[in-house]
């Protein structure tokens, strides 16, 4: 188009709004102004806020992705499977206390008999658990259904405030020990993780910041592998002979 054709029709365009401004009740014109500026200040807060999100995710060594560009819905834990339709974004990923970590948002759209929720995730390898263990928050356990594993009693674990799941109680009981139970029992807002072969999950609120679920994951982790460790105890090594013999 003409570039004096563009100024023409911004001239007419502006000249039409005046006089249609002019019609209308100074109430209205006032609304619609406030409205407006309101809008356009929810805008840029929002661009703000995710080019802070950016720039923090490269500070912290994180590239920032969009969607879920590594299938992470297809990782084998029970939290995916219990989300109907669940959506990933926000995706970060690289090292980070030198572990390969995924941060990202999890959101599950309601469901018959279950509201939508949405959590911050990360995932990163761990030491591999043979059998499948869950740890949640009851609060979690009840926006969320029930996965396939059956649900374990552990000593020291207070039954009204956190759900265990495993398919080996003694295994559970054993990686679950006093240094886990008491990590735990000092966390306030509901949390939840996952053991499934050599990956660990952690998922919780969806207003934690952008390490806070890393932070989560590296001690539960830490733990199950400190746990493991003392409950294959210590290696034995034969005797070299004693050549003078």
């Amino acid at each position: 188009m003409n570039p004096w054709v563009r100024v023409l029709l911004l001239f007419v365009t502006a000249v039409a709004a005046a006089m249609f401004l002019k019609l209308l009740p100074p109430v209205i014109v006032l609304v619609a102004f406030v409205g407006g500026v309101v809008a356009i200040n929810l805008r840029l807060k929002g661009r703000v806020k995710r080019e802070r999100a950016t720039l923090r995710s490269e500070g912290d060594g994180l590239r920032l992705e969009r969607g879920d560009p590594f299938g992470l819905l297809s990782y084998p834990f029970a939290l995916f499977g219990r989300c109907h339709r669940a959506e990933v974004d926000g995706t970060r990923w690289g090292t980070w206390h030198a572990l390969e970590v995924k941060r990202f948002d999890l959101t599950c759209p309601p469901r018959d008999g279950y509201d939508g929720t949405r959590f911050a995730c990360a995932i990163a390898p761990a030491a591999y658990v043979m059998l499948p263990l869950v740890v949640e928050s009851v609060r979690l356990a009840d926006v969320l259904t029930v996965p396939a594993l059956q649900s374990v009693d552990v000593e020291g674990l207070p039954a009204d405030r956190w759900v265990v799941r495993c398919g080996d109680a003694a295994l559970a009981g054993a990686l679950l020990g006093p240094s886990m139970v008491a990590w735990l029992s000092e966390l306030e807002e509901p949390w939840g993780f996952e053991m499934s072969a050599s990956l660990a999950l952690a998922y919780g609120p969806a207003s934690a910041g952008i390490e806070e679920p890393l932070e989560r994951l590296e001690a539960f982790s830490r733990l199950i592998e400190e746990a493991g460790q003392r409950r294959a105890g210590p290696a034995t090594v034969s005797e070299r002979p004693d050549p003078a013999s």
